[in-house]
């Protein structure tokens, strides 16, 4: 009986043992990194958004987490401003300000020992608001679309923790603004957007 015993917990305690590890080795490569980053924002073709306005200026933050080797998620937040270059184009509108997130999962892959670049790829969120020159209020628009990109990552310390971070992403705009006519219809609701960021990324 005693014999059975030492068997039946010797077996228990050598599949927690093997659980942990593989726990261990998973989890080993969870890491998480927050990215404080500017950004200059631009429309690219013919369309309201790069009629309307000059570049798009902005400042945020950025969350990611690594979960399994190279791959990770991340979420961007950046609050955009800009002025008007063209008023009878954008309407009885002033300066608009845009939240902007963007959510994404990335691929890192490793150059050197302190480069590193990140591929992305997500989805994006916006919220423009524009005040009527009258001062009655305020115009608001949402809007969404997909995103991807790339970043350029340098080391800055040998343990790794601080890093600068280059990126340059295309952002899909669709505001699902309705009209008879598909042209103007495009001309106002769709959009590509280039942003180029720069971040301090600090790694825990």
């Amino acid at each position: 009986m005693i014999k059975k015993s030492i068997l039946f917990f010797t077996v228990i305690f050598s599949i927690s043992v093997s659980a942990q590890r593989r726990k261990q080795n998973w989890t080993e490569n969870v890491k998480f990194s927050i990215d404080p980053h500017v950004k200059v924002m631009t429309s690219l073709g013919n369309n309201f958004l790069s009629e309307s306005f000059d570049y798009f200026y902005g400042f945020g933050v950025g969350l990611n987490t690594n979960l399994y080797k190279n791959f990770g998620l991340g979420v961007e937040y950046t609050y955009f401003l800009a002025t008007v270059k063209e008023s009878n184009k954008f309407g009885y509108l002033g300066a608009p300000a845009m939240n902007n997130f963007d959510w994404y999962v990335f691929h890192k892959d490793k150059i050197t020992e302190e480069f590193f670049v990140e591929e992305i790829l997500g989805y994006s969120t916006y919220r423009m608001k524009s005040p009527f020159l009258d001062n009655s209020g305020k115009f608001t628009e949402g809007n969404g679309g997909l995103n991807f990109g790339g970043k350029a990552i340098y080391v800055l310390d040998v343990e790794g923790v601080q890093e600068v971070v280059l990126g340059a992403k295309l952002n899909f705009y669709n505001s699902k603004i309705g009209n008879q006519n598909p042209d103007i219809e495009k001309y106002y609701s769709k959009a590509t957007l280039l942003n180029i960021s720069l971040a301090y990324r600090f790694n825990f």
